[in-house]
């Protein structure tokens, strides 16, 4: 696979043209894209619990023989449709691309959220995105995870969807740390309440530090 960039963002054209294949919209998606294992989210951060999550993604690609794709949103949702409620990013757009290719995935979608996407429903999403677009064999979320119109689509949904469209889903239980379940959420109030090690170690690697391979190697370890 190679590179791919749009001009909708400049900003991390140096990221993609260094780290692997990514497509920054549905039309960046190869008209002849075989399909793969799909997992999807923000991946603000990229702690612990979406470190099993592109694990288990890689393993469902590899029993398909296909590739493994990360499906990220950008900006975070928050911000177009709650502005005043959307969090501090603890990744940048570059820092989650980097560290999904860090960690195996083989195409990083970087899909705009815009109103429009904000407003579509759940089932919509699916067809389109996963059905149409990717072609995915197999989908692996947080067993948490919402999506659609008013967070309307759930893991129930997915499930009812994959069976129509020929895709497995795997629902993930949220990975624990220290008796605490690893969350953004409270990688933010660790950071909030100046405990930087409780944020490492939700985290699982160093926080704010450059993206090398020991970091990578920590989180996927873990």
């Amino acid at each position: 696979m190679t590179a791919q960039s749009s001009p909708s963002h400049p900003e991390f054209a140096s990221a993609v043209r260094s780290s692997g294949t990514t497509w920054t919209g549905l039309r960046d998606v190869p008209s002849d894209w075989q399909g793969g294992a799909v997992t999807m989210g923000v991946f603000d951060g990229f702690h612990r619990g979406h470190a099993a999550l592109v694990r288990r993604v890689r393993e469902r690609a590899a029993q398909h023989e296909l590739p493994s794709v990360l499906l990220t949103f950008d900006p975070h949702p928050l911000t177009v449709t709650c502005p005043e409620r959307a969090p501090m990013q603890l990744a940048s757009l570059e820092e989650r691309v980097r560290l999904a290719h860090g960690l195996g995935i083989d195409a990083v979608l970087v899909l705009p959220f815009t109103a429009a996407l904000a407003d579509m429903a759940a089932d919509e999403f699916a067809d389109r995105v996963l059905g149409h677009a990717l072609r995915a064999r197999a989908v692996v979320v947080g067993e948490n995870f919402r999506f659609g119109r008013g967070g309307g689509g759930d893991t129930a949904l997915l499930g009812r969807t994959g069976r129509r469209l020929g895709f497995t889903v795997d629902a993930v239980p949220l990975v624990a740390h220290g008796g605490r379940a690893c969350s953004s959420t409270l990688i933010r109030s660790c950071l909030a309440a100046g405990d930087l090690k409780g944020a490492e170690e939700l985290l699982g690697r160093p926080w704010r530090t450059a993206i090398s391979a020991p970091a990578i190697d920590d989180i996927a370890e873990h």
